[in-house]
């Protein structure tokens, strides 16, 4: 690529001293200044010749990078693959008998498994015939090293050995402190242990009652998550929603309304009393006005005009008389 371009530079400098020669003599040439041109032209195809050259250098040595650093990869995969073969071999293969060693198959084992829930009990079938089993046990195998050691040392010894003397507490059958204290543990245990009986009710499948290993619809219903729904749906947030100041506001407003209530009743009521001693005034007051002689027109109005009175001919019954005689 240097002679390439050396090559290039060359040719212009001879034909720009041509050209200076050919000035120089007063006797230029076009054909001079067009062999420029064109060396020019040339040297500028070299040097993006160039460009593109390192370029190409530049992607090859990242291509070398990769290809090295993928040939490590290649190695590493093959030598852990290697190892992995080697452990492989050199481990023992286990034999297993050729017929089948449990009464359900697989695929029933992954059915099964598939529809049963974690919390799901026993049918009450498998725990009946599980029953019998466990009672034709021995009583004495049963029996655990712990309450042996109780009621051993509960029970007071006839003939104590040398090595272990008694008390004369220990010997006339009342128990000791320590005998008191495991005895009380026992009791506590016991009692910690031992369910009550409406769960234990509720857990034994041999007593009838149903057993949902899942909280039922009502129960979720009243659960905190249908209450947020709830205020969800009304439009309130449940964020900042408080029962017990909604229940302080809502009794208070009741109590202004019960107080507005009975203030309005007072009031209508005290309008009756007013009203009914009105008329008691105008009734006495119309008495006294009858018993004054006055009627009680003229003592409810006593500024009205007079009532004029009505003209009658009183003579013309004489003057039919007079005429008949």
């Amino acid at each position: 690529m240097d002679k390439y371009i050396d090559g290039r530079f060359e040719r212009l400098e001879k034909a720009l001293a041509v050209l200076v020669d050919s000035v120089n003599k007063y006797h230029p040439s076009i054909a001079h200044a067009r062999e420029i041109e064109l060396a020019d032209s040339e040297l500028s195809k070299g040097l993006e010749d160039v460009q593109t050259h390192q370029n190409n250098y530049l992607r090859i040595q990242e291509l070398r990078k990769s290809s090295a650093a993928l040939d490590s990869q290649i190695r590493d995969t093959l030598s852990s693959l290697a190892s992995t073969r080697k452990d492989i071999v050199t481990t023992h293969a286990t034999t297993f008998p050729p017929g089948p060693s449990y009464p359900f198959s697989y695929e029933e084992l992954l059915n099964y498994a598939r529809r049963i829930s974690k919390t799901t009990m026993p049918s009450a079938s498998m725990i009946a015939a599980a029953a019998p089993a466990a009672g034709a046990t021995s009583p004495d195998m049963t029996q655990t090293p712990l309450a042996t050691e109780f009621q051993t040392g509960a029970t007071p010894s006839a003939a104590p050995t040398p090595s272990q003397p008694q008390s004369p507490a220990i010997i006339n059958g009342a128990p000791t402190p320590m005998q008191s204290q495991l005895q009380t543990s026992q009791q506590t245990t016991s009692t910690l242990t031992t369910l009550p009986e409406n769960f234990t009710e509720y857990l034994n499948p041999q007593s009838g009652k149903p057993f949902y290993p899942w909280p039922q619809e009502n129960q979720i219903r009243g659960g905190a998550l249908a209450s947020n729904q709830a205020l969800s749906e009304q439009g309130i947030d449940p964020k900042g929603y408080d029962p017990v100041e909604v229940e302080n506001r809502k009794q208070k407003e009741e109590e202004e309304r019960r107080a507005k209530e009975e203030q309005e009743k007072q009031e209508h009521q005290r309008r009756l009393e007013e009203e009914r001693e009105r008329q008691l005034r105008q009734q006495e007051e119309w008495r006294r006005n009858t018993a004054a002689g006055s009627s009680p027109t003229q003592s409810t109005q006593p500024n009205a005009p007079p009532v004029k009175k009505q003209f009658q001919f009183s003579s013309l019954d004489d003057l039919d008389d007079d005429d008949d005689d």
